[in-house]
C-alpha cells in the first residue's frame, strides 16, 4: 500500500477497533475522544481536520455531502472527506477490513483525495 494518510474520524466514526484497523494500514488517526473535539458539529469537525491536515472519515454522508458542496462553492480547500454509507445491514455494510481496504483501492487509483468527497463504499 502506498503511504498512509493522516484521518480523523468524526464523533459517528469514532471507533478503536477502526482506529487499530486503520493504523495497521499505517495511516495515522485522530479522533474526538483525544482531540477533545466530542459532541461537535459537523462543520466543526470538518474545520478541526482541516487545521490539522486530517483527511475527514465519517459515517455521516448526507450531512458531509452537503458541506462538502457549500465548501466547493464559497472556495474553500480540505484535505479529503470519505464517506461510509451504512443500511444498517450487517451483511452488506462495510467492516471495519472493508473501510480499510476500500481506502487502499482508492489510494492505488492515484486519485487524488483533497477538495473532494468519496463514498468508500464503492472501493470495496
Amino acid at each position: 500500500m502506498s503511504t498512509g494518510f493522516s484521518i480523523y474520524l468524526d464523533d459517528c466514526a469514532d471507533d478503536e477497533a477502526l482506529a487499530a484497523f486503520l493504523r495497521q494500514a499505517g495511516h495515522s488517526v485522530g479522533n474526538p475522544r483525544v482531540a477533545g473535539t466530542r459532541g461537535f458539529r459537523d462543520r466543526e469537525h470538518l474545520e478541526y481536520a482541516c487545521r490539522n491536515g486530517h483527511v475527514l472519515l465519517t459515517y455521516n454522508a448526507a450531512d458531509f455531502r452537503e458541506l462538502h458542496e457549500e465548501w466547493q462553492t464559497r472556495g474553500s480547500e480540505h484535505p479529503g472527506i470519505l464517506l461510509v454509507c451504512l443500511g444498517n445491514d450487517a451483511v452488506r455494510d462495510p467492516t471495519h477490513r472493508d473501510i480499510v481496504r476500500a481506502i487502499g483501492n482508492l489510494i492505488a487509483s492515484g486519485i487524488p483525495l483533497a477538495n473532494d468527497c468519496h463514498v468508500l463504499n464503492h472501493w470495496q
